[in-house]
Formats: structure tokens, C-alpha cells, sequence
């Protein structure tokens, strides 16, 4: 099917040679580098055909006698230009260019179906990119760190920017978590390429300092990001952040409807087929990475910090009468039997062997403790945070002073997961 090119020109400055569009038809036919072939000119003189390019280009007046601002130009046309894509996508930049030349100062595209056509080619391959490292970041922070991820993870601005956007969306909003499909595209690059460190407070990074043993590491944790070294060898060594910057100004064009040429389309499917490869090696690789002890303090560091500020909001809102009366399982408070709101507590390392200690001697656990009974049944109603207090289990584990094991099951199918201390 036959794609438009039209835009308008106007002499603004009386440079044009010729007024008539006889004469305007004639001029645009003698010039060679726009033909295939001798081009044939109606017999109104208002059309060229060339046979073998397949492109019809057509001229109508422009009245200019109803401007308010401006004189009234004795040359201002309509230019209509169509034929397949492979001849009128380099045609209309070539024509353009002429009309330059003979003098028309003021010229505006008014219908580009190429540009339309280019950019319904772009949008699949950014649409299926933007899902694919979606999936991939989905998946290795809820790997790596828990459903606490995107708070620890994901800088405030970006989660308020996010949150802001939940009213464009609502269905799935209602039903599943959408944070992340709620981050702009360039956003969402940001978070494998731009990771700040977890250790945003003065005092934790002066601990950071003191506790360095060489520069470089130093640098990498505070400078680079906790999650920057885990993306080096996937991300990084492969030009990504280069490479998602040009697609991003791509991803952009396509969304404010703007003009293209082929080399955009080329450079498009380039960058798609680039950054599907490093993506997709990137998630091949996640079950190997596992992040290291400093990183996993970190992490329950930022959750404590958070905790602490969604406490103080909870007493505020207290105070202002404004407490939410549905409190979910997984919430940062309690509710004891006066019915009073109470802050869940935080667990240190030294805290939370003991309570093991005392739990494993609990007629309540003869036999063994279960990681999630001791979790839930003994710390929780002693009011200690639920994630907080498996974050420093999986830590523990890491440091050798806890054993999580599996024990059989009589009642269910599957084996229970069960805790102890290592002597």
C-alpha cells in the first residue's frame, strides 16, 4: 500500500522564481537527483509520475490571504508525495532538501505515514526489550534480597514517581504488584546502571571507612552501588547503559510521535537484538550470584532504617486519629490484647541467638524449632518484625552460627524446614 508524505512550503522571502504551480511542476521535474526515470508530468500540470521509482508527487496552492500575521505569499503550496516505503522513505528527505534550495524558507511536514510506519516497526522490540529486563529485575532482587525489594532497592524518587502513576492503571493495580511496570523506560535501565549504595547515613558510612581493608572495595560499595558489582560482568562489560541510552531516545521519538528514517529503524533492531542477548545471559546467570555478607548486613541495615521511618509515620498518623485498622500479616506492627498499635522490634545478632537458645529449650519444641514456628509463633507475638528477623536468620546462616535443615514431615507431603544453633 502506498504511504503519504505531505508538508507545506512557503516562500517567505519572495526568493522562489517562479508563482504558478505550472511552472513550480516543470522546475521539480528538471531536477535530476529526484528521478528514477523522465518523469511524466499531468496534463493539468498539478502531478509528476516516476514509473520506475512508483512515487507520485502532487502539488496544490496554499491561500495565504487569510493570515493574520505575515504578508500574503505569492508562492505557497500543499506537497503530496506517495509510494512504497523502500522508494518514498530517502525520497521525502531529498525532497525536502530541494525545496530548500529553490526557495521555499518555511516548510512543515503535515503527514509522514513513514514516520508512522518506522515507529510501529520500533514499538514491539521496546515493548518486548522493557518486559524482558522487567522480568529480570523482578527476579533477581526477589531472589537475592525478598519482597522487600523494591524498598531497599529502588531509590525513593523513583518509588514515589512510581506510585504516583498507580491511577494510570486500574485493574491490575487491585490484584498484583505493579511498581515496577509502573517505572518509565529509562528508569528502569537506571536500576541495573545507576545503583546507588544502601548506606545513605553518615555514620554508616564512616563504619564502612573504619572497616575497609583496601580502597577499591571501599569504592566499589560506596561509590559504585551494593548491587553494581553483580551486574558488572553481565551488564557492564557489554556497553548496557550505552546501549539503553539509544534506545531510550529511541522509546522517546515513538512516544511524542516524531519523525524517522530508516537508520532508526536499523539502529533499533540493532540495539533490540544487543540487548536481548545481554539480558537474557544476565537471567541465565542469577542462581549463581549470591550476594556477599556486607551486602546482606546492608540490606537488613536499609530494611531496619525503613522500619524506623515507617514507624515514626505510624505515630503521626496515631496522632492525627489517622491509623489504617487493617493491619496485614506482613506489617511492621502488632496489635497486643488492649488493642493498642505497637512497633514491631528489631533483633541484633546477639538478641536473636539467645532467643533461639531459650526457644530450643521451650517444652513448646521438643524436638526441633521450625524455622517459620520460631519466626512467626515465638519471636512474632514477642512483637519482632517477621522480615527483619528472617533477613538476620539467612545472614546468620551465611556466618556459620545458625543451621537451617530439613525434617520429615508426618501430617504433609513436604518436609518442614527447621532451625538450630551451631555449637
Amino acid at each position: 500500500m502506498p504511504l503519504k508524505f505531505e508538508l507545506l512550503c512557503i516562500d517567505q522571502q519572495e526568493k522562489v522564481k517562479f508563482k504558478k504551480p505550472k511552472n513550480f511542476i516543470i522546475n521539480l521535474s528538471t531536477i535530476e537527483s529526484l528521478w528514477h526515470s523522465e518523469p511524466l508530468i499531468s496534463d493539468n500540470y498539478l502531478e509528476i509520475n516516476d514509473n520506475i521509482q512508483k512515487i507520485k508527487v502532487s502539488v496544490q496552492p496554499f491561500d495565504t490571504s487569510k493570515m493574520v500575521t505575515g504578508g500574503r505569499f505569492s508562492s505557497a503550496y500543499y506537497i503530496i508525495a506517495e509510494g512504497e516505503f523502500d522508494e518514498i522513505e530517502p525520497f521525502r528527505i531529498k525532497l525536502i532538501d530541494q525545496l530548500r534550495d529553490l526557495g521555499f524558507d518555511h516548510r512543515q511536514i503535515l503527514i509522514d505515514h513513514v514516520s508512522n510506519d518506522i515507529a510501529l516497526r520500533i514499538y514491539p522490540l521496546i515493548n518486548s526489550i522493557e518486559t524482558l529486563l522487567r522480568k529480570y529485575i523482578v527476579k533477581f532482587f526477589i531472589t537475592k534480597i525478598g519482597t522487600d525489594w523494591w524498598s531497599v532497592a529502588v531509590s525513593k524518587e523513583n518509588r514515589d514517581k512510581a506510585d504516583s502513576k498507580k491511577k494510570n492503571e486500574v485493574v491490575f493495580t487491585k490484584v498484583v504488584v505493579t511498581n515496577v511496570a509502573l517505572l518509565n523506560f529509562d528508569q528502569l535501565g537506571k536500576i541495573i546502571y545507576s545503583q546507588s549504595s544502601i548506606f545513605t547515613k553518615i555514620e554508616d558510612v564512616l563504619g564502612k571507612v573504619k572497616a575497609a581493608t583496601d580502597l577499591e572495595s571501599l569504592k566499589q560499595e560506596l561509590l559504585e552501588g551494593n548491587y553494581a558489582k553483580y551486574f558488572k560482568d553481565t551488564f557492564e562489560q557489554n556497553d548496557f547503559q550505552k546501549k539503553w541510552e539509544q534506545l531510550t531516545f529511541i522509546r522517546n521519538k515513538v512516544a511524542h510521535n516524531n519523525y524517522f528514517v530508516q537508520k532508526d529503524l536499523n539502529l533499533a533492531n540493532e540495539l533490540y537484538d544487543n540487548l536481548k542477548q545481554i539480558i537474557n545471559n544476565a537471567d541465565s546467570s542469577i542462581d549463581a550470584l549470591t550476594l556477599s555478607i556486607a551486602d546482606k548486613e546492608a540490606v537488613i541495615k536499609a530494611i531496619d532504617d525503613l522500619f524506623e521511618i515507617e514507624k515514626e509515620e505510624k505515630q503521626l498518623e496515631q496522632q492525627e486519629g489517622r491509623i489504617n485498622e487493617e493491619i496485614e500479616d506482613n506489617c511492621l506492627q502488632v496489635t497486643n490484647t488492649e488493642g493498642s498499635v505497637q512497633p514491631y522490634l528489631i533483633l541484633n545478632e546477639e538478641d536473636l541467638i539467645f532467643q533461639l537458645g531459650e526457644c530450643s529449650k521451650s517444652p513448646d519444641f521438643p524436638n526441633f524449632v521450625g524455622l517459620k514456628s520460631f519466626v512467626r509463633d515465638y519471636l512474632g507475638p514477642k512483637g519482632y518484625s517477621f522480615n527483619s528477623s528472617y533477613a538476620l536468620i539467612n545472614l546468620l546462616e551465611d556466618k556459620g552460627k545458625i543451621e537451617i535443615y530439613e525434617v520429615p514431615n508426618p501430617y504433609k507431603a513436604f518436609n518442614t524446614t527447621a532451625i538450630k544453633l551451631i555449637e
